[in-house]
């Protein structure tokens, strides 16, 4: 036995012995100092649409009970939809996961034999089978996964980087928003969906979202701003509420917004509406936009994208008549194989307008010092930003090769090839939160992946038995109301919570990263467990702290933050080194991208049509489409209130399609693909969608699971699927081909 050994047991016993205590004694719950017949106040976060706008809830308990729900009125983000309802009605699910649970039988069993274990032991067998892993493959054959909640991302990054492996993943790294940020990364060095219209503001242009659904307050700002006068142009395929508001709304083809956003830049460059003076000195790549635009007249963009030539026209014309600012969609724009590109070409119609940070245009507001995500504590000290990007270990990616561009942009890891990741034997562990095959086109060739890893954990709330069959552990996660970590940000304000204590033996997420790198690692690391002091290293660096914070409760509390200025690519705001000019390669925004351009793709955001379609599969489908009042997967089965609104998966159909396919409102139909079918949906017949095109919702499982329909074909600048491109087949179940 040699003495690392000897040293890595006794540090084991020992943790494991202080980690066994009940909760932190850095800062009691407020319902650890009440009675059972105690009733009392508490506040905390929802958590139902993953990370934004974490709402703020308060409750009504007696002792450890929770009795009620409702909105906290002082918090930034004070009123809660269904979704936020319903959280109360997951707590106490009688379904939920609350004790460590280990397998007996083998993998690839229908049977598990999940039995229950203690803290100890599920520590003990992680820890025994990372470090032997680590020993024998690397660190880097352990691959970190973060979900659904995203609130834990910060602890398991640092855990990540103190075990060694740089293959994070997260769900935003498979499927999500940062392909969008990508975009807007390439163009002006930095995330922004845009900015809601304000005083200034005399035109708006809404990309692809329904702005109506929206919780964040944005419709209410809409209706505002089109009472003072304030254009709005909305782009969107489908026929929502927003668009339906619009004074003009295109509704280009799916796939096709790049063409039409090259079709508007057309008709501002000939018509010399673009702000000249911004584009010469701030812009870089004007030329070459101006001569590949040149082929998309009116005329031409209108036969590609299906919008009348005139409507390109006169929405040009009013956007131009500014300033301006947008919205940009969370996901569906980059949820194609060019998606990167239809979001970018896109954002380049404010660029060159010159609607960028001025009075009345697209803001970029100055957060709290660092701080790169709402309602997370991702600080790139906390989780150590220069180790992440470090050459040492951006060579080490498995995804240098398959997306080249990400790689380079993103400390996330792209795990889409994981099947052939685990098939060469370069990721033989699995540590996953949140984790959820169903996110995966084609689920079932990743759930046959993970039976082939030496080992693998999972934490989360419920059993879902497609995911997690085949892990060696499953923990059980605290939920929204019994947790204290992370605090909720709100622009420069931020709100803790006052937990109640878990039910069973559950543990937050941050707890339980926190607890596996002080065993791992050296507790100093770690804050020796404990989330409250973990947030407290982030909040002291705008110099605030947890404890203070529930002191001030119900008030929110107030973050170090810089004075908002218009204009600050000109004071050096906008730049790390203090420069003057836009945080891209050559300091400004770049329309076209060098950075695209080193890796051997378009600098410019280029027009590329989508899959044709073929034969019987000629409904262009929409997969992840969502209604406001239940979102994601796992509403799909914890919270039968939300089950209540809708019960199933539901495709949405225009009359026109419904009517040549002998189908009406409320059939029950099956979808094909030339990937995967049938999948069942019941149909809703509207003009919701137009001809042509149907909308389906992912996150459904079972004979609805929509993911099956949608091959494994990637976009070459993110390795997003194209979950907003493929053509499928609809008809009714029991009828013939």
């Amino acid at each position: 036995m040699t003495p690392q050994t000897i040293k890595r047991r006794s540090v084991l016993k020992g943790i494991l012995g202080t980690l066994s205590l009940p909760s932190t004694a850095f800062v009691k719950s407020a319902a650890a100092e009440k009675t059972s017949l105690d009733e009392w106040i508490g506040y905390s976060i929802c958590d139902n649409c993953n990370q934004v706008p974490s709402c703020g809830i308060k409750f009504k308990a007696c002792g450890n009970i929770i009795q009620s729900i409702g909105n906290w009125s002082e918090n930034p983000r004070h009123v809660l939809c269904s979704k936020g309802l319903s959280t109360l009605q997951r707590l106490y699910n009688p379904n939920r996961l609350l004790y460590p649970m280990k397998r007996t039988n083998p993998k690839g069993s229908d049977d598990p034999g999940f039995v229950r274990c203690s803290w100890d032991e599920a520590y003990r067998i992680i820890v025994e089978n990372l470090t032997r892993i680590k020993a024998k493959d690397g660190a880097d054959s352990v691959m970190f996964y973060i979900g659904d909640p995203k609130e834990p991302r910060p602890p398991i990054m640092r855990l990540a980087r103190y075990f060694g492996s740089v293959h994070l993943g997260t769900e935003s790294s498979v499927a999500c928003r940062a392909a969008c940020m990508q975009a807007e990364i390439l163009t002006w060095g930095r995330p922004s969906q845009g900015s809601m219209p304000n005083v200034k503001t005399k035109s708006f242009m809404v990309l692809a979202s329904n702005v109506w659904s929206r919780p964040l307050g944005w419709w209410q700002s809409l209706t505002a701003a089109k009472k003072r006068g304030c254009k709005i142009i909305v782009i969107d395929t489908r026929n929502t509420k927003t668009a339906q508001f619009a004074d003009i709304h295109l509704a280009p083809k799916v796939g096709t917004d790049a063409a039409l956003a090259m079709g508007i830049i057309r008709v501002l460059v000939k018509e010399n509406l673009y702000d000249k003076a911004f584009v010469d000195k701030w812009c870089h790549g004007f030329e070459e936009l101006k001569n590949y635009c040149e082929s998309f007249t009116p005329e031409r963009t209108e036969e590609i994208t299906g919008v009348p030539a005139q409507k390109i026209i006169d929405a040009a014309r009013m956007y131009a008549d500014g300033p301006g600012s947008f919205s940009l969609t969370s996901q569906s724009l980059t949820h194609n194989t060019n998606g990167v590109n239809n979001a970018r070409a896109l954002l380049l119609i404010p660029c060159i307008l010159g609607y960028i940070d001025v009075p009345g245009g697209v803001s970029f507001p100055l957060s709290p010092k660092g701080l790169q995500a709402c309602g997370m504590g991702l600080q790139p000290k906390f989780y150590e930003a220069k180790w992440w990007n470090a050459k040492a270990q951006k060579d080490r990616r498995l995804d240098k090769y398959f997306v080249p561009l990400w790689h380079d942009m993103m400390i996330m890891y792209n795990p889409n090839h994981l099947p052939e990741y685990i098939d060469a034997g370069k990721i033989k562990a699995f540590c996953g939160w949140g984790f959820n095959s169903f996110i995966w086109p084609q689920p079932q060739q990743y759930q046959e992946a993970l039976k082939k890893l030496d080992f693998a954990f999972c934490t989360d709330y419920f059993y879902r038995k497609e995911s997690h069959r085949d892990m060696d552990l499953i923990l059980p996660a605290a939920m929204n109301f019994e947790r204290y970590a992370p605090f909720g940000v709100y622009g420069s304000k931020f709100a803790p919570r006052t937990p109640v204590k878990p039910l069973g033996e559950a543990k937050e997420d941050w707890r339980i990263a926190l607890e596996l790198g002080c065993i791992l690692d050296d507790p100093k690391h770690f804050f020796n467990g404990d989330p409250v002091k973990a947030c407290n290293a982030i909040l002291k660096e705008w110099d605030a702290e947890y404890e203070a914070a529930m002191a001030a409760l119900p008030q929110v509390s107030s973050l170090e933050c810089r004075k908002n200025k218009p204009k600050k690519y000109e004071k050096g705001l906008l730049r790390p080194d203090g420069q003057a000019g836009f945080n891209t390669p050559t300091g400004k925004i770049e329309l076209f991208s060098t950075r695209c351009a080193k890796f051997g793709f378009d600098g410019l955001p280029v027009y590329k049509p989508m899959m044709e379609p073929d034969g019987r599969f000629n409904l262009r489908m929409i997969n992840g489409a969502r209604k406001p009042y239940i979102t994601h997967s796992k509403t799909r089965s914890d919270a039968p209130y939300l089950l209540e609104l809708e019960a199933c998966s539901t495709i949405t159909m225009h009359p026109k399609d419904a009517s040549a396919r002998g189908l009406a409102d409320g059939d029950r139909v099956e979808i094909f693909s030339p990937f995967g079918g049938p999948v069942k949906a019941n149909l809703e017949v509207s003009i919701l969608v137009p001809p042509g095109t149907i909308d389906a919702q992912y996150g459904w499982k079972g004979e609805e699971d929509t993911q099956r329909l949608v091959p494994r074909q990637w976009d070459p600048l993110s390795g997003y699927a194209p979950y907003f491109e493929v053509n499928v087949e609809v008809r009714k179940v029991g009828s013939q081909k």
